[in-house]
């Protein structure tokens, strides 16, 4: 994450994690959050569990609506396939450590799988843990996060990840607390994740409300509330701003004209997309790019 990360997503619209190694499924990372546009990364899931360890300053946090604040030396664990993004709504700076790791590392074994594996990932009342250094068995969870990244610098090493991994998992699985409330809200979570990821896979298409309330079989009205509820803002306003975190990677990493890339992000016209990105950057696409 040393870079503003360009999500590639499954088939289901899933995240499809970058890792290290593609042969093996380990995500470890130094990330800092004015990396991400607006010092705000964008709404996404992946079936990978995902860790982050503050490194120096403060990060707020979402999961699945529920907004939460890291301090230096704090961590979270994200639970499988729920949705989440870091940010700064003051537009502080803040190292971390971001690591993400697969279930498939430890899905060899069906016994494992079925009575270790699954309860802790498909426990429904289970969404997140925050991590706190005063808590012995949190405090073990982020030294191994720290080993895990320390050991990893230069290459990935398999064994260190399985054993580090192996033993996170543990001290979740003993430690598990769980979120009553979690299930009302269920629904509503499965409409919004495939609205999210019908704006994930279909963004440099035109999109209109009632498109995204059939991907999440509401109505528009419910589809516009739940946006709303789980992430403050009007669908079409994240649509817009998941077009415009786009087009922020490909004037990093490409050589397409701004015309070429307000097209390619989903925006009607140059003229539309440039006054767009000036009202949420403060600053114009071309000048962005030369600041690079």
């Amino acid at each position: 994450m040393e870079v503003c990360p360009n999500i590639i997503l499954n088939s289901d619209a899933s995240e499809n994690v970058a890792y290290n190694n593609p042969d093996f499924p380990a995500y470890i990372k130094k990330g800092q959050l004015s990396n991400y546009p607006d010092f705000r990364a964008v709404s996404h899931w992946h079936d990978d569990l995902e860790f982050i360890l503050i490194l120096e300053g403060q990060m707020s946090y979402d999961v699945n609506g529920q907004k939460l604040l890291l301090q230096e030396g704090e961590g979270i664990f994200v639970n499988s396939r729920y949705f989440h993004y870091g940010y700064s709504d003051a537009h502080t700076e803040c190292f971390f450590l971001c690591i993400l790791l697969s279930p498939q590392l430890l899905s060899v074994n069906a016994y494992l799988v079925e009575n270790c594996l699954n309860p802790l990932i498909q426990n429904t009342h289970f969404p997140y843990e925050k991590l706190s250094p005063a808590i012995r068995w949190q405090n073990l969870i982020l030294r191994d996060l720290e080993g895990l990244y320390e050991s990893n610098l230069d290459q990935i090493q398999p064994f260190t990840v399985l054993e580090k991994f192996s033993h996170i998992l543990q001290l979740l699985s003993e430690n598990m607390d769980t979120f009553p409330q979690q299930n009302k809200n269920t629904e509503d979570i499965l409409a919004l994740t495939a609205m999210m990821g019908y704006v994930q896979k279909h963004y440099s298409n035109k999109i209109l409300l009632k498109d995204l309330s059939s991907a999440g079989n509401c109505c528009k009205t419910k589809c516009t509330s739940l946006f709303q509820k789980y992430l403050s803002t009007s669908p079409m306003l994240y649509l817009s701003h998941y077009r415009l975190e786009k087009s922020i990677f490909l004037l990093r990493n490409t050589a397409m004209s701004i015309t070429e890339i307000a097209y390619a992000c989903g925006f009607s016209n140059t003229s539309y997309f440039c006054e767009l990105f000036h009202e949420r950057y403060g600053i114009s696409p071309g000048k962005y790019r030369t600041k690079l």
